[in-house]
């Protein structure tokens, strides 16, 4: 049995307390709460410490089969412990923070070409008068990386802006120890890849610049360069890789979108926002008699229940997610412990004391069976509740109300308690964590060490929930006027708190991917302007010789949306490897979902179908007696 308890009267399972003692809970190998904190010698490696760990858990696992046969125990970097699984959502944003850097560059690699382009008379006269081709490329180069520097000035101003945004994003454990501030590595890093993007990206447009051809640019007039095709071929080549990009980034955004509503949806059912949570935290100087307790619960709940607005009200030791332990071993009546471990079995689950009507108002279904009700006290028959993972776990293909198992050791002289009801599962270790085995017993029943105690007061309401906060302390205060209430916050806020790191990921990544689907846009869109007044002369000779303006309209839109299509080819095939990378984040949501997928192409298609639409409608309205007088 648990270390620190025993039975007063096995007849009508009413527990008392004994005092807990290190010499107890050290002979407990069932007994798993405490978290194991060392610090490893120098020159030793996380996997040497790992497969050590694990090597005395196999040793204490075959020795003591019934008490820790299928326990575990790994090695965990601090930061890790506190950080959390940060590295895939982080490596997910800095992908996201590439993509857009990529595509920005794109279009400013685009709009070099234009420029230089329509520079062609100038970089002519430059060559005539003796200016080397290296020396052309250094002055369009010097521009571009200066255009860099000025955009990475102005990007640290908004990056410090941004700061008490970017706070949020800090794991709670590392949020005391993790300040923001632009540092020199940091400064160092952003100068860095200013100065590789102005190169990279400026170094095309200058060599194609270069590339004039003197006799053909000093004839032309108005400073005007005729269609190129290096640079035509060129542009096209990023306005693909712009669409591509921004399919991918878009892809990943719609499946974190989908994961975060697949988690908020499994609780739905429980209509998490007409939920009210306030925690009681009992002193156990004072509440060190299990009477005293169940006094306090209740009256409280007998108070709380009569407020205007609020339909049920109930106790646990812990709302879901809020508390992702407090596990007991148990064992089942008629079932050998040969037979326990040639099933692999480890006698394992959560365990929850409650009142008798919370788990009809945090509204967890029930499958089988009854709930719990005021008759069961501690003179009744000793009973418990189970959910349908520890039904299926347990007893697989048997109807599991009406067995029987008791807490702790099977020789020890404690009642079996009598499973009158199955659950559905509710997910109390993490929104996507698996369903662990739970059990739910009566807090009368079980008057165990006030660690154990119930806790959270949970109130449904039929009226917005925190407008009933105030009357319920007041209630509580009633009870106990010294009895401190802590927090006070809706189930929503529970759900809230347990995706926000989620969300944000989501958010950011959904932000990045709208701003490269504006710039990749913006891009098709400055292609296809660039191409109508390249094609100015063309497009009304077109019109004279009796083209229709549907014709013209046609012309451009089969320009832009033959390379969007192309973009978007790539993109899927892109994206299908890339969000493979953040699976981890998934879930229920496979990472080449096809509804996402064809969502997304959908989408991209119809905004570059918008883009081409524009510059091809202003080609329709070209005249053409102006265009042929078109330099």
């Amino acid at each position: 049995m648990p270390a620190g308890f025993q039975f007063l009267n096995p007849e009508v399972g009413l527990w008392v307390t004994t005092a807990f003692t290190p010499e107890e809970t050290l002979a407990n190998r069932g007994s798993h709460y405490l978290t194991v904190v060392a610090r490893m010698k120098l020159g030793v490696t996380l996997l040497q410490a790992d497969a050590d760990i694990k090597t005395i858990m196999r040793r204490i696992a075959r020795d003591y089969p019934n008490q820790a046969g299928r326990l575990d125990a790994f090695v965990m970097p601090l930061r890790e412990q506190l950080a959390g699984d940060a590295r895939s959502p982080l490596m997910v944003l800095l992908v996201a923070v590439g993509f857009v850097l990529l595509i920005a560059c794109a279009n400013v690699a685009n709009l070099s070409l234009t420029r230089a382009a329509s520079r062609g008379r100038e970089t002519a006269v430059r060559a005539a008068l003796g200016a080397g081709r290296s020396r052309i490329v250094r002055q369009l180069l010097t521009e571009s990386v200066l255009l860099s520097f000025i955009g990475a000035a102005v990007g640290l101003l908004f990056a410090t802006w941004s700061f008490g945004f970017l706070r949020r994003l800090i794991p709670e454990g590392l949020a005391l120890s993790t300040s923001l501030t632009i540092d020199l590595r940091a400064l160092a890093f952003t100068l860095l890849i200013t100065l590789l993007t102005g190169l990279i990206f400026g170094l095309a447009p200058a060599l194609q610049a270069s590339k004039t051809d003197l006799n053909e640019a000093l004839k032309q007039g108005g400073g005007r360069a005729g269609p190129g095709g290096g640079s035509d071929r060129l542009r096209g080549v990023m306005v693909v890789l712009e669409v591509a990009m921004s399919l991918a980034l878009l892809v990943g955004a719609g499946l974190l979108i989908r994961t975060f509503f697949k988690m908020l949806d499994q609780y739905s059912g429980l209509h998490p926002e007409n939920v009210l949570t306030l925690r009681t935290q009992l002193p156990r100087g004072k509440y060190d008699e299990a009477s005293k307790r169940n006094a306090f619960y209740d009256q409280t709940l007998e108070r709380v229940k009569g407020l205007p607005g609020v339909v049920s009200a109930g106790y646990t030791m812990s709302v879901p997610l809020d508390w992702k332990g407090g596990t007991s071993g148990f064992w089942v009546e008629g079932r050998a412990l040969e037979q326990a471990v040639s099933q692999g079995l480890s006698y394992d689950a959560n365990h929850r004391q409650v009142s008798a009507a919370y788990l009809q108002t945090m509204g967890i279904p029930l499958r089988k069976g009854r709930y719990f009700d005021e008759s069961d006290s501690e003179k009744s028959m000793p009973v418990a509740i189970i959910n349908e993972t520890m039904a299926r776990q347990y007893w697989p293909g048997e109807d599991a109300v009406g067995k029987r198992f008791k807490i702790g050791d099977p020789n020890e002289p404690v009642p079996w308690l009598t499973v009158v009801g199955v659950v559905a599962d509710v997910r109390q270790m993490g929104m996507d964590a698996p369903v662990k085995a739970e059990m739910y017993m009566p807090y009368r029943q079980m008057t165990t060490h006030s660690f154990f105690a119930p806790r959270d007061l949970v109130v449904r309401t039929s009226v917005a929930p925190m407008s009933i906060a105030a009357a319920a302390q007041r209630e509580i205060h009633a009870v106990d006027p010294n009895q401190p209430v802590s927090n006070i916050r809706t189930m929503e806020a529970v759900l809230d708190d347990e995706i926000g790191q989620r969300r944000l990921a989501m958010t950011l990544v959904a932000i990045f991917a709208g701003l490269a689907l504006l710039l990749a846009s913006l891009g098709i869109y400055g292609v296809l302007s660039y191409f109508v007044v390249q094609h100015t002369r063309e497009i009304g000779v077109r019109l004279a010789l009796g083209a229709q303006r549907r014709d013209i309209l046609g012309l451009v839109i089969k320009k832009g949306m033959s390379l969007a299509l192309i973009g978007v080819a790539i993109g899927s095939a892109a994206a299908l490897a890339l969000t493979r990378l953040m699976s981890s984040l998934l879930y229920e949501v496979s990472a080449a979902d096809p509804v996402t997928f064809v969502a997304v192409a959908a989408i991209l298609t119809m905004i570059a179908l918008l883009a081409c639409y524009l510059p091809a409608r202003r080609a329709m309205k070209v005249d053409p007696i102006v265009a042929l007088r078109y330099e």
